[in-house]
């Protein structure tokens, strides 16, 4: 039998479409590795990003509320506002996001980031709040935090040292500031000259315009008007850059143990029942929302004008001092921050 040998070195049309379907079917799991490699790259990098800003915040938090003075004042203020619909995730499904703040004196070796030259202290009040947002329409009021994009949001660390030194303006004069004065003195300055006595003795009438002006939350029944309250932050500004802790930071809660009950208050909905009958926030007239103008918080010490509103807690004003701080609602001893 004769066996005709194929001389020729190409492919036959057979052959070439069997190879094009293997070299497919291998250029597709190469792309879906390859895919699967950038997204866990990807992942990795996030993940790396999120756990330095969180290292970043936990330290400053750590080193600051490490020299705490219980000896000056204390002004926590817990904020809840309604998730807007389709908006981020409701990490705690209470429907609310919490915007807190809070204001304390603390020890230790501070100094001025963009003054020049340099102020250094070894007291300072500290201010840590979600920060508000220069308005891109000249003239218009600063862009407040629940009307901004979660992912856009700013967590401020507003420094103030307590200073006399005598080469430093003396800028604090509550009883003659306009408007844009107040702003400038919260949002530029890094100083007081002032002492911790000095700071307690300012009469209350100027210490509501002061911690509404700080913390951006109404105390009592301030003069200043809202717009200038709170801190406000252009990350392409220099003269406010000095308050920027970290962007990204959607929500951040600041809660306290609270020994009687054996619970982290305030929540919006302690028992998760969907309701808010439990709620240590204040209620709206209506009965079935939370007042937004009227918010819980706590005033150390008393006297002069201390004091605890939490829904449903009740507890002595005159207990609201040094000797009692452990068992202070809202300060206790242990404090939980959340931030997202």
């Amino acid at each position: 039998m004769k066996h005709k040998l194929r001389n020729n070195n190409g492919f036959t049309l057979i052959e070439l479409m069997v190879a094009m379907g293997i070299l497919a079917m291998v250029m597709a799991l190469a792309s879906i590795v390859f895919r699967v490699s950038i997204n866990a790259h990807r992942t990795a990098l996030a993940n790396a990003e999120i756990m330095q800003k969180v290292r970043a915040i936990t330290d400053q938090l750590n080193a600051d509320f490490k020299g705490l003075n219980k000896d000056s004042e204390i002004f926590m203020v817990w904020v809840a506002r309604p998730v807007a619909p389709g908006g981020r995730t409701d990490n705690d499904s209470d429907g609310y996001e919490r915007f807190d703040r809070v204001v304390f004196f603390a020890d230790g070796d501070f100094q001025s980031h963009g003054a020049s030259p340099t102020i250094r202290g070894n007291t300072a009040r500290i201010c840590y709040m979600l920060a508000k947002k220069p308005s891109p329409v000249p003239g218009q009021p600063p862009i407040k935090v629940d009307a901004q994009k979660a992912e856009q949001r700013i967590l401020a660390r507003n420094q103030h040292i307590m200073t006399d030194d005598p080469t430093l303006a003396d800028f604090l004069d509550p009883n003659n500031f306009t408007g844009s004065q107040w702003r400038e003195w919260n949002n530029r300055y890094e100083y007081d000259k002032l002492s911790l006595e000095q700071w307690k003795r300012i009469p209350f009438d100027s210490k509501k315009n002061i911690l509404s002006v700080i913390t951006g939350i109404k105390f009592d029944v301030p003069t200043v008007a809202e717009d200038f309250w709170g801190c406000s932050i252009d990350p392409a500004d220099p003269d406010s850059i000095h308050m920027l802790l970290c962007e990204g930071v959607a929500e951040f809660k600041i809660q306290s143990w609270y020994d009687a009950q054996q619970r982290w208050i305030p929540e919006v909905d302690p028992d998760r029942d969907g309701t808010l009958a439990d709620t240590d926030f204040i209620m709206a007239p209506s009965g079935n929302a939370l007042d937004l103008e009227a918010v819980p918080g706590v005033l150390y010490p008393y006297p002069p004008h201390g004091g605890v509103l939490i829904r449903n807690i009740s507890y002595p004003r005159d207990q609201v001092d040094k000797a009692h701080f452990n068992e202070i609602p809202g300060l206790g001893r242990a404090l939980k921050f959340t931030f997202t």
